[in-house]
């Protein structure tokens, strides 16, 4: 084969790669507007239906129906028989009703396209802060921002927490007499309720610079009359609120946020310092390798690194630091909590949650900073 012709087939691949990738891109916004509307658990609760009928079920107009379901039917996710009178009538695909509805658990993937669409709304502010070399205001990830974060993180919680998470902390005995707790970046509350509903006489306390994410956790504790629940709107690298800085915590919970911070090594020496003698600090972080060329063959690679662009990054750019990203990597967060002053550190799983690392770092009392 000559070198033209090599040339040629490589400019065809490319060409037809990224087509695929612009029909795909197209296919998370057809599923991020199913998933809104409520079109594709409908479609499985109904098993079989005609564009009326599933109008009918989800109050979305019939030409909108319409066109959704084609589009889901172009993607193989979506499947279509014609009857006797000529009326077309569509279902799910085998294995496509855990794939995009709640029925999936954490493996509904319509939530994480809605993610991606909301994400995407901030492309004009995400530009103007990247020529800037600058970071963005915590202020732009708020609204539905708030919502989509909160609709990814609930099922994971509910599946691994109290019977998983809780004992490998080893700190089921102190929260069953009563203890403190901190959840540092709380978001919208899932595990403060979780955890305050199953031991009522511990307190719990829960931080995050979003007001929106705080005034759900706010209305999430009212709803279930949960009344050892206290929180602040506050930035984790500013100043914290006098009633939590001034107390001793048995548990400091850290989901997913030491990656958001620019200097997460100044983060976990503030959490040793906030532990009581014997308290415990878990950090849940995504477990990746130290070396980039080993992250990216990951398959999920593309999703972490893209949300870490537009979530991630511009959150840590705000100030001066390292600005560590999504694929910080294992072995690098356990090094940091060493050079924080933590002896005792031990890196696991919750086993319904093998995508997370669960980094538990311990005060032994000889806990000291290097």
């Amino acid at each position: 084969m000559s070198q033209s012709t090599v040339g040629v087939d490589a400019n065809r691949a490319a060409h037809d790669h990224i087509v695929r990738v612009i029909n795909e891109g197209w296919l998370a916004l057809i599923l991020s507007f199913g998933e809104r509307l409520g079109l594709s658990a409908a479609l499985a609760e109904l098993g079989r239906a005609d564009v009326a009928r599933l109008s009918a079920q989800t109050g979305v107009g019939h030409r909108y129906v319409e066109d959704w379901l084609w589009a889901m039917a172009a993607a193989g996710i979506v499947d279509s028989e014609r009857d006797a009178d000529g009326a077309d009538r569509f279902f799910l695909a085998p294995g496509y009703a855990d794939a995009v509805t709640s029925s999936g658990g954490t493996g509904n993937w319509g939530r994480i396209a809605e993610q991606l669409v909301a994400m995407a709304s901030l492309e004009d502010e995400l530009v103007r802060a990247a020529r800037s070399t600058g970071g963005l205001p915590a202020s732009v990830y708020e609204g539905r921002i708030v919502d989509v974060l909160a609709v990814e993180s609930g099922p994971i919680l509910e599946a691994s927490l109290i019977d998983e998470v809780v004992p490998l902390l080893g700190v089921h005995d102190r929260l069953d007499r009563g203890g403190l707790v901190l959840d540092a970046g709380c978001g919208s509350g899932e595990a403060l309720a979780i955890l305050a509903a199953h031991y009522p006489r511990s307190r719990f306390v829960g931080v995050d610079q979003s007001a929106d994410a705080i005034a759900s956790a706010r209305a999430r504790t009212l709803r279930l009359g949960l009344d050892n629940i206290d929180l602040y709107v506050a930035d984790l690298e500013d100043e914290w609120p006098v009633g939590v800085a001034a107390t001793e915590f048995d548990l400091v919970l850290a989901v997913n946020v030491a990656h958001d911070l620019s200097d997460p090594h100044l983060f976990f020496r503030t959490v040793r310092d906030l532990l009581a003698d014997g308290g415990v600090f878990g950090l849940v972080e995504l477990g990746f390798d130290t070396d980039m060329r080993v992250n990216i063959q990951h398959p999920h690679a593309i999703g972490v690194l893209a949300f870490g662009l537009y979530h991630c990054l511009p959150l840590a750019q705000r100030r001066a630091g390292i600005a560590p990203g999504g694929m910080w990597g294992s072995r690098t967060y356990v090094d940091a909590l060493g050079t924080a002053g933590f002896t005792d550190i031990v890196l696991t799983h919750a086993p319904s949650d093998p995508t997370n690392d669960l980094i538990i770092a311990r005060n032994t009392g000889s806990n000291t900073a290097s």
